[in-house]
């Protein structure tokens, strides 16, 4: 049951945002910071506290490369528009159903790889398992930076050169 326990979590997850897909909700631009700031604390404390070797590094940065990618993609994928004129003006955003499947196909992929990871390269099962998490985390922390800072780039030239609809 411990197995499925994330399994379930992330599918009521993802059922609850496809539910939401067509509303519309504000992008607040001022707070699109928080979130890359508070997984940067959180990444940074776990190297801190476990800081990888040189190939445990280069693991990261991969991850985070990738992850950056798969961020830039769901970023674009997203709908943004204006409502309103002047200084009642607001940009929306709306989930695309292709920005969720995405990351529906990252967890799945890395589900898959897990479990089969442990018999990769290192000599012993530790190592690889630490390896996988230093990538894991340069996957997070890539994805979310760059996710929040595509998101913010596109409001910020809709907003200046007043674009209603990206």
């Amino acid at each position: 049951m411990a197995a499925w326990l994330p399994l379930l979590v992330f599918a009521g997850l993802m059922l609850w945002r496809f539910r939401n897909l067509e509303k519309a909700r504000p992008l607040r631009l001022p707070l699109l910071w928080i979130l890359p700031l508070i997984i940067t604390a959180l990444v940074c404390f776990a190297l801190f506290a476990l800081p990888p070797s040189g190939l445990g590094w280069l693991s990261l940065a991969a991850g985070a490369t990738i992850g950056g990618a798969i961020g830039m993609q769901r970023s674009r994928l997203m709908r943004l528009h204006v409502e309103g004129e002047g200084d009642d003006a607001r940009v929306m955003v709306r989930q695309s159903p292709l920005a969720l499947v995405l990351i529906c196909g990252v967890f799945i992929v890395r589900r898959l790889l897990l479990p089969g990871g442990m018999a990769i390269g290192a000599s012993h099962p530790a190592a690889t398992a630490l390896l996988l998490t230093d990538a894991m985390l340069g996957l997070v922390l890539g994805m979310v930076v760059v996710s929040r800072g595509v998101l913010w780039q596109r409001a910020r030239a809709m907003v200046t050169n007043h674009i209603t609809d990206a």
